[in-house]
């Protein structure tokens, strides 16, 4: 065997593995996601958790989604009421992950982290792996 056709079949194992990896990845993906939406939820923190934004934290613990975008629109009629000037004026300090804010107390308390999208006026609230 010459050294070209040496390097073609090495190079055709390699395919072969990468491919086969490739499967592996995704599969593996696949249960990880599997096992997230079989974990168990914690109990609800209803004595942690504002009555005014209730709502949401109630909202985000029935969904346990990995990922939950929402409009401010969305936010506002899950909420039955408009969002303080403050998310519109200052979104970033407003939506901030800090149990200082105890609006926050909303996401935080059932194990989401949020990230504000300030082009569209929308927040994503992403589950904290515990």
């Amino acid at each position: 065997m010459d050294t070209n056709s040496i390097i073609l079949e090495l190079l055709s194992r390699i395919k072969v593995l990468e491919n086969k990896v490739e499967v592996l990845e995704k599969k593996l993906i696949e249960e990880q996601k599997e096992d997230l939406n079989k974990s168990e939820k914690p109990a609800f923190p209803v004595e942690k958790i504002s009555d005014k934004y209730r709502a949401l934290a109630e909202y985000l613990y029935e969904s346990w989604e990995k990922k939950i975008v929402l409009t401010y629109a969305e936010i506002e009629n899950i909420l039955a009421f408009k969002l303080p000037s403050t998310a519109y004026n200052l979104p970033r300090t407003y939506w901030a992950n800090t149990l200082t804010h105890t609006y926050a107390t909303s996401w935080m308390l059932v194990g989401y982290k949020t990230k504000v999208n300030v082009s569209d006026m929308s927040v994503t609230f992403e589950k904290i792996i515990y």
